[in-house]
């Protein structure tokens, strides 16, 4: 396959320029005013991307959840002539006999709105004179379907989020407290009183301000002119048939440098096990030059879904306490489902995260200052030569997923577009990975990663809310799992219960004693309970 691209959505540029499974090349035959990406992919399915650069971050104050409304209901609430429109049950029935991949999806994220479709190439003039051109600029934004989005939404926070769901409200609930009083300080999909306030009037100002030539990028899986050129044709008209007062762009906002510790203790009704996190901002992105070896760094910390990673190795495979155990470096969409990163939610700030599935409620203050004590480890004893190694072998194994499809190689280059990387993300990383050496692992370990400024999450529940927050505060209870959790054998005696420590395992009763007596050194004025029904009301 074979790769072009034209213009770009940010102002930096940077990285290596290597060659591995595409290539990239300024294609001057396109419109530079069109942001293009095109694949050359022999399928007879055309994909077709629409990146739109406005997200949750773009939306008003009080008006949570506009972005992703206005583009669900590009989708979902009728296009073409209002008298005879074109509803979602129709678009339905006209894309059935094209496949599943022929139905219009959208992802909207804190900066990009993507809309995806996949196309059989001896249908597509039809698809796109009946489908995408007309459901782009002739939008009808129904007020049906905007109230039954509402209503769905509203009962998703409401239901779903706040009360069934302990992992998603643990990672949003994390997302969130990091980047309080910035606009990426509330979930794409709104809150409670931003939804009911959104109108009609408001999506069609939206679509006006966002929706139009120069703030969007097209990916198609093919670089043939003639049907290049038809798409953009197509839609090059976006946001011309709404006149409405346009909304001004927020500026953005990064993140507060943390001071110190403070915890959020989440207490749901029902929840059987907790979850626990802890995460700080980041000045790295992927064209920072301590990019790759952090990569690298991260992957023997805590790879993502995976038994690689130091702290799956301590708390999972060698305890057994819960299902898994990781670190991320960047944003991880809908992390519980996805096996790898998915593509198209770039973002312009990051943080760091540690995330410990749910555990035992016994556990979580003893795991807790576990997950603190192996990160600290991690950063005064950085890696070894073989670990760094190691993990550059995974790295490249993990590659072969990243790149594994026409799909994610052709979404790949619109996230390139977005962080301004001409080199190409997928292009470099190979020869990039290979070229990170320990001394650049441990110095990027060293610059960017610490223990002093961290914010905490916990998902709980009720019963066990307060309990686990008076615990904590006063550095007590902080014990881990017995011998007798362990399976130890035990031998009666007149003296009482011995257990037999089974050779190889006094080492983790060790390490055991040492996390238990680590201070988080959190103050009752850090810790704050709240329940989940108080979350995604409003912005916090």
């Amino acid at each position: 396959m074979r790769t072009h691209y034209a213009g770009g959505f940010g102002s930096r540029r940077g990285g290596l320029m290597v060659a591995t499974l595409v290539s990239i090349f300024l294609a001057g035959s396109l419109p530079a005013q069109v942001n293009t990406v095109t694949l050359d992919s022999p399928s007879d399915l055309i994909l077709v991307r629409v990146m739109v650069l406005a997200g949750s971050a773009q939306d008003p104050a009080g008006l949570e959840g506009l972005a992703a409304m206005t583009a669900q209901l590009l989708l979902e609430g009728s296009f073409g002539d209002a008298a005879n429109p074109v509803t979602k049950e129709m678009v339905a029935d006209i894309t059935r006999p094209w496949g599943g991949g022929a139905t219009p999806r959208v992802l909207v994220e804190k900066e990009t709105s993507t809309f995806k479709f996949t196309v059989p190439r001896d249908v597509f003039d039809t698809y796109l004179n009946k489908v995408l051109t007309p459901l782009f600029n002739l939008p009808l934004f129904s007020q049906k379907e905007l109230d039954r989005l509402r209503q769905e939404r509203q009962l998703y926070i409401e239901s779903s989020l706040r009360l069934e769901s302990t992992e998603q409200l643990g990672l949003w609930a994390t997302d969130l407290a990091i980047h309080a009083g910035t606009p990426y300080g509330h979930i794409p999909t709104g809150t409670i009183d931003g939804l009911g306030k959104i109108t009609r009037k408001d999506v069609q100002r939206f679509y006006k301000s966002y929706y139009h030539r120069k703030n969007f990028s097209l990916a198609l899986s093919t670089s043939e002119k003639d049907l290049v050129k038809s798409v953009k044709a197509g839609l090059k008209r976006m946001g011309k048939k709404v006149k409405a007062k346009k909304f001004k762009r927020p500026p953005f906002e990064a993140a507060r440098t943390l001071r110190g510790r403070d915890l959020l203790i989440i207490s749901q009704p029902t929840t059987i096990a907790t979850g626990i996190h802890a995460g700080f901002p980041i000045d790295v992105d992927r064209n920072h030059p301590d990019y790759w070896p952090l990569y690298v760094a991260n992957i023997s910390l805590g790879t993502h879904r995976d038994g690689f990673g130091r702290l799956y190795y301590e708390i999972r495979q060698t305890r057994g306490y819960n299902y898994g155990n990781y670190s991320y470096m960047e944003w991880f969409y809908n992390r519980p489902f996805n096996l790898f990163p998915p593509t198209n939610t770039p973002r312009k700030q990051h943080y760091f995260n540690l995330w410990i599935r749910p555990v035992g409620h016994e556990y979580v203050h003893h795991l807790t200052k576990a997950m603190t004590w192996e990160l600290n480890r991690f950063i005064q004893e950085g890696l070894t030569e073989e670990e760094v190694s190691a993990a550059k072998n995974k790295a490249r194994i993990l590659y072969l997923s990243l790149a594994e499809t026409a799909g994610r190689l052709l979404d790949y280059k619109l996230d390139d577009a977005f962080y301004g990387m001409q080199d190409g993300y997928l292009d470099q990383y190979l020869k990039a990975v290979e070229a990170v050496t320990t001394e650049q692992v441990n110095a990027a370990i060293t610059r960017h990663l610490q223990v002093e400024n961290m914010r905490y999450v916990i998902v709980t529940s009720e019963e066990w809310a307060d309990r686990l927050a008076a615990d904590i505060i006063s550095g007590e209870n902080a014990t881990g799992k017995s011998m007798a959790a362990y399976n130890f054998e035990a031998l009666e005696s007149d003296g009482g219960v011995q257990y037999v420590v089974p050779d190889g395992k006094q080492p983790m009763l060790d390490k055991d004693a040492l996390w238990e007596a680590y201070p988080l050194n959190l103050s009752a004025d850090r810790v704050r309970v709240i329940k989940s029904t108080a979350l995604f009301q409003s912005v916090q």
